[in-house]
């Protein structure tokens, strides 16, 4: 029995040391709540910092920059105003960069890939439009200048057949009236023939507009006569003059 009582006795003190250090280790474990209340504090400390940060971006910065423009820089470009002209010109640093250079000839490049603006389009078909009319009023211009070149032609064809027909009709006439005087002159001279009998030898004296065609008619009724005039008078044409004196043999 006093075995079995000390037995007891030694199993409560182990029981009562096991508690001990089990009180101990959760003294030294945190808790949710203190591990929630270290973890709410760091929020406060971040809030605190990013305040004067914000404050130092958005206004001490803009600050500074517009002192900065309005006392201290002073820009290259220079901007003049002509009042009496009403015109703005405005001087830049002619003398660009290698980048800008790079960029300009890049610029060049694209806008020489660029398809032609609207403008371009409008003014090549404007271009078209005048050459056609131009062209067509040239071809308009040689048409009427054909048609009345071919007009006068024709007009002074007409003029020309004209002019003959009447030269024609007025020699028809002249011949005409040439051989009705010399049958006049015939029949007169068969008369007087037939009161007064003609001398062995003949002569005539050229009158104005006389032929020796015409005289070979009056005479002896016939133009063949005239060779037989001329044969008397030595005569190598047909040519006469007023006054000259013909035998007529």
């Amino acid at each position: 029995m006093g075995q079995s009582t000390m037995g007891k006795q030694k199993q409560r003190e182990m029981n009562h040391s096991q508690l001990q250090g089990s009180a101990s280790d959760n003294r030294h474990v945190p808790s949710r709540v203190a591990k929630r209340n270290s973890s709410g504090k760091k929020p406060k400390k971040n809030r605190n910092f990013l305040l004067p940060s914000l404050f130092f971006i958005f206004i001490l910065i803009p600050v500074s920059i517009l002192i900065y423009v309005a006392f201290v820089y002073e820009p290259d470009d220079m901007l003049q105003t002509s009042a009496n002209e009403n015109e703005v010109s405005v001087e830049t640093n002619t003398s660009p960069s290698g980048s800008d250079q790079v960029v300009t000839e890049d610029d060049e490049e694209q806008e020489e890939t660029k398809p032609k603006p609207e403008a371009d389009a409008v003014a090549e078909e404007n271009a078209a439009k005048e050459a056609a009319a131009k062209k067509k009023a040239e071809q308009e211009k040689v048409a009427k200048e054909k048609a009345e070149k071919e007009q006068a032609a024709k007009e002074q064809a007409e003029k020309e057949q004209a002019a003959k027909e009447q030269a024609a009709k007025e020699q028809a006439e002249r011949e005409a009236a040439e051989r009705a005087q010399a049958e006049k002159e015939a029949r007169e001279r068969e008369e007087a023939e037939k009161k007064d009998p003609p001398a062995s030898q003949r002569t005539h004296t050229v009158q104005a507009s006389e032929t020796l065609y015409r005289i070979a008619v009056n005479y002896y009724g016939s133009g063949d006569a005239v060779d037989k005039i001329k044969a008397a008078n030595g005569l190598t044409s047909n040519e006469i003059s007023v006054g000259q004196t013909l035998i007529l043999p």
